[in-house]
């Protein structure tokens, strides 16, 4: 019985390696990075790309970003202004906004940016939005 089975590692040598991991543990990014939540909401925003305006909509939206899906790749560090109702409310933010990470999300590029230059009325205000937006959606799913 002992015969049949070997301790041996029976892969082929030919097989696929990754390369070790030269980070030290604390290196690795094992924990979320984000410091505010993101809620999804749908909606238009406007990005205002030197004289161009182009409409595109949001897949999520937090005090301190959002994720836009827009039909253009940007490249990582371009920052361009935005222009949005905050859901739920009538103020209108304009900030700038920069790109952290640009994907393929289907037919649309996914955008995810970061809110550079966002006056602290703005931040608070989304804030507020958000608090109200998640308990209205914890009542409706409850």
């Amino acid at each position: 019985m002992d015969d049949r089975r070997k301790k041996d590692d029976r892969r082929d040598e030919d097989q696929f390696k990754l390369p070790k991991d030269e980070r030290s543990f604390k290196d690795r990014r094992n924990r979320e990075r984000r410091t505010k939540d993101r809620i999804p909401v749908k909606m238009w925003i406007r990005n205002i790309d030197g004289n161009a305006n182009y409409f595109q909509q949001t897949g999520n939206l937090s005090a301190n970003g959002m994720y836009i899906l827009s039909p253009n790749p940007y490249p990582v560090n371009t920052s361009f202004q935005v222009e949005f109702q905050v859901p739920g409310t009538d103020h209108i933010v304009n900030c700038n906004a920069l790109v952290l990470r640009c994907t393929e999300d289907g037919q649309f590029i996914g955008l995810s940016v970061k809110f550079v230059d966002m006056s602290e009325k703005d931040r608070k205000i989304i804030n507020d939005a958000m608090d109200e937006l998640i308990s209205e959606y914890w009542y409706i799913m409850e």
